[in-house]
C-alpha cells in the first residue's frame, strides 16, 4: 500500500484565494503542497472582471434591496435572475439573504467588509515583491460608475456617503468629467463615480499564474481532485479521486464553490451557494476604455484587457449542473453594445461560479470541529480583490495572532 505523502500544509484550490494563501504561508516557512484538481486560475478566478475592488465596502444584501426585489426576479431586462426550477432547494439560502437585509445586518456586514477590505493591496504587496512580471499585469486607473439617470445617481448618494465615512476615496464627477475620462462613453452618462484607488488586471489569469510560478517551480502544484478527509491523531488525511493520499499537520480549503461539501465532513454545515456569474469578450485593435467602467443600472463591468474588452457581471441562482443561459450572454452583449456602439463580433464566452454566503462575507478561520481545519472561500466578488489579504489571515491565524475582528468571517456566525 503507497504511503500518504506528507506536508506541513495542504491547501485545497488553486483559485487566486489558494495561491495567494499558499504564497503566504510559504513565507511564514511552511511546507506546502497546493492541491488543485484543474489548474491554476481555472474558475471563478479566470472569468471575473478583473478588478481590485478596496472600495467594495457594500454587502448584496441591504435593506433598499427588499423593495427591488419583484422587480429584479420578474423582469425581463433584469441583471439579477433565478432558474425557478431550482427555488426549493434555494429557498433556505434565499431566506438568510433576506434575514441579512435588515438594517442592523447590513450595517455589520459593511463594517466587516470595511475591515478586510484595508488590507487589499498590504495583503498582495509581499507577493508582488517576489513576482515582477505578476505586478505587469497590473493597471491602477481606478475604477468608473456611470449613472444613466439622476434619479439613479440620488439613489446611490446614500451609499457614497457610508463609504465617505469609511475613509473610502470617491470622487463624484459631472457628466462633462465623465466624458472627458472616458471619450468613448461620451454622452451616455449624467453623473459618475470614480474609485481612483482601484486597479485591474490586463489578464487575470496571467497575473495568478505569475503569482504561483515560484510554487510551480518547487513541485508544490499537484493535481488533485480531494474527495475526503479523515481526522486523526497524526494528521488530516485527504484521499484523492487520482488515488493519491495526502497526510497534512493542518489543511486550508480554498475551493471555491466546491467547498462547503468538504466542510460537511467534519460536521460543519455552511450555506454556501453559487452565483453563476458570464462574461463575454470582443477582441479589439485599440482598446476603447482607459478603466473598468460599470453602468450601474445595468450592473455589469467592462474591463480593458490585452488586446481585447472582457464584459462581466449579472447574477444568476440555479445550479453547478446546469446549462448556461443564453439569455445572459445577450444581456450582456445587447447592454455593452448600446454603451459602447460595438460592432465587433462577440469572440468568447464564459460561465463560472462564484461561491457565495447569504451575508457577502467569505469564511475565513478554523473549523469549530477541527481547528487542523482552516476555511477560506465564499468571496462572492471579491475574491480577487481579498485574495492577498486573506492568505495573510490564513497565515495569521495558522501562527495563532490572528486579529479579533477576524470573528466575523468565522464559520460559527451560522
Amino acid at each position: 500500500m503507497t504511503q500518504p505523502i506528507h506536508c506541513e500544509v495542504a491547501v485545497i484550490g488553486a483559485g487566486v484565494v489558494g495561491v495567494a494563501t499558499a504564497l503566504w504561508l510559504r513565507r511564514q516557512g511552511y511546507q506546502v503542497l497546493l492541491l488543485e484538481r484543474e489548474g491554476v486560475a481555472s474558475g471563478a478566478s479566470y472569468g471575473n472582471a478583473g478588478t481590485l475592488a478596496p472600495y467594495g465596502v457594500m454587502p448584496i444584501a441591504q435593506p433598499s434591496l427588499l423593495k427591488a426585489i419583484p422587480s429584479l426576479l420578474f423582469s425581463p431586462g433584469s441583471p439579477f435572475v433565478i432558474n425557478w426550477k431550482r427555488l426549493p432547494r434555494l429557498m433556505p439560502w434565499l431566506l438568510r439573504f433576506l434575514n441579512e437585509c435588515r438594517v442592523s445586518r447590513c450595517e455589520s456586514n459593511t463594517q466587516a467588509l470595511a475591515w478586510i477590505l484595508q488590507r487589499t493591496y498590504s495583503g498582495y504587496a509581499p507577493l508582488l515583491e517576489d513576482s515582477p512580471q505578476a505586478n505587469q499585469h497590473l493597471r491602477h486607473n481606478g475604477c468608473l460608475y456611470l449613472y444613466g439617470s439622476e434619479a439613479s445617481f440620488a439613489g446611490a448618494q446614500a451609499a457614497i456617503e457610508l463609504r465617505r465615512s469609511l475613509g473610502i476615496a470617491q470622487q463624484e464627477l459631472s457628466a462633462a468629467e465623465v466624458d472627458q475620462l472616458e471619450p468613448n462613453l461620451a454622452g451616455r452618462a449624467v453623473a459618475g463615480l470614480l474609485f481612483p484607488d482601484s486597479s485591474h488586471m490586463d489578464d487575470p489569469r496571467a497575473f495568478i499564474e505569475a503569482l504561483a510560478a515560484p510554487l510551480v517551480a518547487e513541485g508544490a502544484l499537484q493535481a488533485a481532485t480531494v474527495i475526503d478527509i479523515q481526522r486523526q491523531a497524526a494528521g488530516l488525511y485527504l484521499t484523492c479521486a487520482e488515488g493519491a493520499t495526502y497526510r497534512a499537520d493542518r489543511v486550508v480549503v480554498c475551493g471555491g464553490a466546491w467547498s462547503a461539501a468538504l466542510a460537511q465532513q467534519v460536521g460543519d454545515r455552511i450555506p454556501l451557494d453559487t452565483e453563476r456569474g458570464y462574461h463575454i469578450e470582443f477582441d479589439l485593435p485599440e482598446a476603447l476604455l482607459d478603466r473598468p467602467c460599470c453602468p450601474v443600472e445595468s450592473a455589469f463591468y467592462m474591463t480593458p484587457m490585452a488586446g481585447r474588452l472582457r464584459v462581466a457581471g449579472t447574477v444568476e441562482l440555479g445550479s453547478i449542473k446546469d446549462p448556461a443561459n443564453p439569455a445572459r450572454f445577450d444581456y450582456l452583449e445587447r447592454h455593452a453594445r448600446r454603451v459602447l456602439g460595438l460592432t465587433a463580433p462577440v469572440a468568447r464566452r464564459w460561465l463560472g461560479f462564484r461561491p457565495s454566503l447569504p451575508d457577502s462575507l467569505p469564511v475565513i478561520g478554523p473549523s469549530p470541529n477541527e481547528p487542523r481545519l482552516i476555511y477560506a472561500f465564499g468571496h462572492q466578488h471579491l475574491g480577487l480583490t481579498l485574495a492577498g489579504a486573506t492568505g495573510q489571515l490564513v497565515a495569521e491565524c495558522v501562527a495563532g495572532n490572528a486579529p479579533r475582528w477576524l470573528d466575523s468571517f468565522s464559520v460559527q456566525r451560522f
